[in-house]
């Protein structure tokens, strides 16, 4: 294109609309940007979310148990507590002891594990009765630190006579 058609085109084609013309593809396109971005950013906020529920329910549902606690005097008290994967039935009664601000007193015997001699100052040996514990009715042949828990399970802590 020679220099006098240049001058001539741009007779025909005024620079202040060109300017104008530009100016709203650029706002235009800022504009569409700006909102598929929004909608991007609702959707992982979204994602974010139904995440964080399922984890919430999931922990909910999944770490419950029920442990009682049977004095032996008609005083029986009864908690939920949660638990995780690798816990026991004494690190439960440990973690209980704690929230609920009752006393434990126990003894490690080698080789055969965890003892519990007192909760909440109800000790062993009084009466003649003994703490033992009991899942889902029955009465386990381990310590309580070597049995592990799983989601549902009943847990009592009895003071009763020893079967000994």
């Amino acid at each position: 294109m020679t220099f006098y058609q240049c001058l001539k085109f741009k007779k025909i084609i005024n620079p202040k609309l060109v300017g104008i013309i530009l100016g709203v593809l650029i706002t235009g396109t800022i504009f569409l940007v700006s909102q598929e971005f929004l909608s991007f950013q609702k959707e992982i906020n979204n994602l974010n979310q139904i995440e964080t529920n399922e984890k919430i329910t999931k922990q909910i549902v999944q770490e419950k148990v029920l442990c009682t606690i049977d004095f032996g005097d008609g005083n029986v008290k009864s908690y939920q507590t949660t638990f995780s994967e690798n816990s026991t039935i004494f690190s439960l009664l440990e973690a209980l002891s704690k929230e609920e601000s009752l006393q434990l007193e126990w003894k490690i015997y080698e080789g055969m594990g965890v003892f519990v001699e007192s909760i909440d100052g109800v000790k062993n040996g009084t009466d003649n009765k003994y703490w033992q514990y009991w899942v889902n009715d029955k009465s386990p042949s381990v310590s309580a630190d070597n049995y592990t828990v799983k989601m549902g399970d009943k847990i009592e802590w009895k003071f009763i006579p020893s079967p000994f």
